[in-house]
């Protein structure tokens, strides 16, 4: 006898199931996306998938670990979809003032193609929901995601900030409202904020600045 004779019999993959295939490749394409940050132990950027996926095991540790009163299901999700739409509308540098005139307008049309998609307007939704900002949840992620490109930073000593000519007050002027919007991270960026002082080569120098 078959070992796969009960085995549901799937007479139209294409219209019943994912099609794997094209989701692969939309995945593929998410991990072609690459940030800003040259991580020096790999000798290359980092690119979107590392990122989210670091950025959920960080979440995951924290609400975890802290016993936070989040929906832990929803927190993975948000950081696993939070960037998504940089498949269409690709990576806006932070500290690129010109890049990030017409940020909200290119990740809103590549939003409105994620909806339009079988294939990822589950996705969407939640991007949808996360972009809201109204439930402690995505305001977790969102300021756990700034929190995580900092302690990358710090970590891998990349000389990001330097090279970009910030010191610690442009940083604290451009990030601290956004990495400070969860309660629940207050300890976190108030470490990242100990760190920065501790590792200050990594910044721009406050007295070059011009007056």
């Amino acid at each position: 006898m078959s070992n796969f004779e009960n085995t549901p019999q799937f007479e139209d993959a294409s219209n019943d199931h994912v099609d794997l295939l094209e989701l692969v490749g939309f995945l593929t394409d998410f991990q072609a996306v690459e940030r800003s940050l040259h991580i020096a132990k790999l000798d290359r950027l980092e690119n979107d998938t590392e990122h989210s996926y670091n950025l959920t095991m960080m979440a995951w540790a924290i609400v975890a670990k802290d016993k936070l009163p989040l929906d832990l299901d929803l927190v993975i999700k948000y950081a696993l979809v939070h960037d998504l739409v940089e498949v269409y509308a690709g990576d806006t540098f932070a500290l690129d003032e010109v890049a990030n005139l017409d940020k909200a307008a290119r990740e809103h049309e590549a939003l409105e193609q994620l909806l339009s998609d079988d294939l990822t307007f589950d996705f969407a939704q939640v991007i949808e929901q996360y972009e809201k900002l109204e439930d402690e949840e995505s305001k977790f992620v969102y300021s756990l995601d700034k929190l995580a490109a900092t302690t990358t930073i710090i970590h891998n000593r990349i000389p990001h900030w330097r090279n970009h000519n910030i010191t610690k007050t442009i940083w604290m002027e451009k990030f601290k409202a956004k990495i400070s919007k969860s309660i629940y991270l207050k300890p976190y960026y108030e470490r990242v904020f100990e760190l920065m002082d501790e590792n200050s080569e990594l910044l721009a120098d406050e007295s070059d600045q011009l007056i």
